[in-house]
């Protein structure tokens, strides 16, 4: 903690003389590697895993896996057989103190939290899956905690560091896109997703079933309040219940609203509107449901609304001129989805209009704006630099920013959390911005902090900053 304090207290006092362009909080100046530990292995993890790797900025130092035991894990495993490993991320901090310098936290949605904040109170920089976190509440945390402690923080939305990103904020700047025309705000995702193989027919959390061997269900459960093991829960299907995920909202609205949500500065919404719901019940997400996120007029943009549409026939009615997009690297098909859905399905994305009738068009992660109805040519923008991962890792080693910082995407998921908390009630709210309250909804109100029984007794250290 000595040595924290004195780099953080040499940092400051070096900024001041301008001595270095950025603030990386834990910047490794005079290094050439990060020594990265993965909280989460299998799965997306291991993808986000190989890719920090394969930008040959890190030196993977930890893995942590609750389910080290799981087929999911075995790539991970096998690439690094010398790299310690651990099923309990707070053991692995105590053990790897002094011995890593970044956390990369790619674990459930409801997992992200803790691990987060346990990370960033021992001046570690971390890299966070999106959404940020399960509830409204656990976003602020992590953002009083990231101004607090000073250290690097990134999103994995990755198309933030792709086209996506510079062609927004070129545009935006130079006022090709003006945002005092914008009119209308829209983002859909229409592909199949867990839940729906349940219909809508859900009527209680599971028990019964044998636990494998090997998995540490406690620590897997974290935060949230204690439910017995299934296989329901595990694998990515904690994305389908209220209490573990934040639906395909959480999922994809990282990758189609952020350029939108972040250069036409929307901020958190007034009020959250929730139709064509079907398949609702208490325990998870909807099949399918349409939600629009009112926001308040800032500098030159007008009051705006940004819909959102998800469900497979549940789609928007597409402009003039649409162009049909297809499935690339830049747009993954999504989880459960096969070819065929995928041939015949609409492309995840979002489109604005302008009031003088010009229609932009996106599609999902990095991929670039063009204008319905006219070719692909569009004025030139910057192009990317580093990606995602390149990003974060050079921020931690002192040599640009963050394009993700916590932040910016603390607000993102927040809007995420609020649409959450209208499909789990299935009913639209006012929300006040300044004080971050549900307007005469105690229910709505308490869900910003998350479902009943949450944080579980012996998990509150994580809620103090």
């Amino acid at each position: 903690m000595k040595n924290q304090i004195s780099r953080r207290s040499f940092l400051v006092s070096s900024l001041a003389a301008g001595a270095f362009p950025f603030l990386p909080g834990c910047a490794l100046f005079g290094r050439d590697k990060v020594r990265l530990a993965c909280v989460g292995i299998g799965q997306q993890a291991w993808n986000d895993i190989w890719q920090f790797e394969s930008t040959g900025l890190c030196q993977i130092a930890a893995l942590c896996d609750t389910d080290l035991d799981g087929p999911q894990c075995v790539e991970a495993l096998k690439s690094y057989p010398d790299v310690p490993r651990f099923r309990d991320f707070r053991k692995m901090l105590d053990a790897m103190a002094g011995k890593i310098d970044a956390v990369a936290v790619m674990n459930p949605d409801f997992s992200h939290f803790p691990a987060l904040m346990a990370a960033m109170k021992r001046g570690l920089a971390v890299f966070s899956e999106k959404p940020l976190a399960h509830t409204f509440e656990e976003c602020e945390l992590l953002m009083q905690a990231e101004a607090k402690y000073g250290v690097v923080t990134q999103m994995g939305n990755q198309g933030h560091s792709g086209n996506n990103y510079y062609q927004f904020k070129h545009y935006v700047e130079t006022g090709v896109i003006d945002v005092s025309q914008l009119a209308h705000l829209t983002a859909h995702m229409n592909n199949p997703r867990r839940w729906h193989k349940w219909n809508g027919k859900v009527d209680g959390f599971r028990s019964g079933e044998t636990m494998p061997k090997g998995i540490d269900w406690d620590t897997w459960l974290g935060t949230a309040a204690y439910r017995p093991y299934s296989k329901d829960y595990v694998q990515g299907e904690w994305r389908s219940w209220y209490d573990f995920g934040n639906g395909c909202l959480g999922d994809w609205g990282a990758h189609t609203m952020d350029g939108m949500h972040r250069f036409f500065e929307l901020g958190l919404p007034t009020a959250v509107k929730i139709k064509d719901v079907q398949g609702w019940n208490p325990y998870v997400f909807p099949m399918q449901d349409t939600l629009t996120f009112s926001f308040a007029a800032k500098g030159k943009r007008p009051a705006i609304d940004l819909d959102w549409y998800e469900g497979v026939t549940n789609k928007p009615t597409l402009p003039k001129g649409y162009k049909p997009m297809a499935w690339g690297k830049d747009i993954p098909a999504a989880k459960g989805s096969t070819a065929a859905d995928a041939a015949k399905s609409l492309i995840p994305g979002k489109f604005f209009e302008m009031k003088d009738g010009t229609t932009w068009q996106g599609g999902s992660h990095s991929t670039a704006l063009f204008r319905c109805g006219d070719d692909d040519s569009v004025p030139e923008y910057p192009k990317p630099a580093s990606n995602h991962y390149a990003n974060f890792l050079l921020a931690v080693l002192g040599r640009e920013k963050t394009r993700s910082p916590f932040s910016v995407t603390g607000p993102l998921s927040e809007v995420f959390c609020l649409g959450c908390i209208a499909q789990r009630l299935n009913r639209s709210f006012a929300f006040d911005p300044a004080t971050k309250q549900v307007v005469g909804d105690e229910v709505a109100n308490r869900l910003l902090k998350g479902s009943e029984g949450t944080p579980r007794k012996g998990w509150e250290e994580f809620y103090v900053v």
